[in-house]
Parts: structure tokens; sequence; C-alpha cells
């Protein structure tokens, strides 16, 4: 069984006021997406990590957020591939949030339809700036 390592997680606290801080953002509704990509040579250190939120403003039942996040970890893990190839192979660094901003729980389809839009947004954004 595929699973959700915790080397995928962004957990790390001085990474995430970062990605807050100098991170670009954009919207897919009803997702708000923060990314900060670093280009480092060293390639013990590429990786791509996510952060997934669901927070108590949008969905005040615990039950819905873990919902939320449980299917938001699930269409990230399904679709990542492409992207994350693409960052091991340049030897750099991505760090991903994805936060629910809507108080409508949204199913499984339109989580993946938009989790498939992010990664490729992201992909574009990188990948065509720094080409």
């Amino acid at each position: 069984m595929n699973n959700f390592p915790k080397g995928e997680r962004l957990n790390n606290v001085k990474q995430i006021e970062n990605l807050y801080a100098k991170g670009d953002k954009f919207m897919a509704y009803p997702f708000s997406v923060r990314f900060i990509y670093n280009k480092e040579q060293n390639p013990e250190n590429s990786n791509m990590s996510v952060l997934i939120i669901a927070p108590k403003r949008y969905q005040k039942l615990a039950v819905n957020r873990n919902r939320a996040k449980r299917l938001l970890r699930e269409a990230y893990r399904l679709n990542k591939h492409s992207l994350e190839e693409k960052i091991k192979n340049s030897s750099s660094q991505l760090f991903i949030s994805i936060a629910l901003v809507s108080k409508i729980m949204p199913d499984y389809s339109l989580t993946e339809q938009k989790v498939k839009e992010i990664l490729s947004t992201i992909e574009k954004k990188i990948f065509s700036e720094n080409n």
C-alpha cells in the first residue's frame, strides 16, 4: 500500500514561517495555495514537502477537518509524481501549503481536480520562470 511518508510532510517551523513570509500564493477555490521554490545544488536535500491545512475557522467539526485533510493527502499522493520527478532532477526544494478555505466540504472528485490544477500551476510557474 502506498502512503504519505513523514519525509513528504512539511513540519519544520522555520520552513513554514519562511513559506508564509516569502512564498508565492494563489487560489484554486476552495483551496488556497502557497509555495516556495529553493534552487539549491545539493542533491541529497532535493525534496518536495507539503503542508495540508483545514482550519477550524471554515470547518467547525473535527471529523470534517480530518476528512478534508484525508481527501487532500490522497489526491496529492496520487498526482504528485510528474512534479516530484522534475524537482528531483533539478536538485532543488519545493515547499507547498494547501489550505481549505471553504465552509462547504468538497467531494473527492473536486478535490482531485483542484489538486491536479494546483500542481500543474506550480509546475508552470517554477519551470517557466527558470527556463
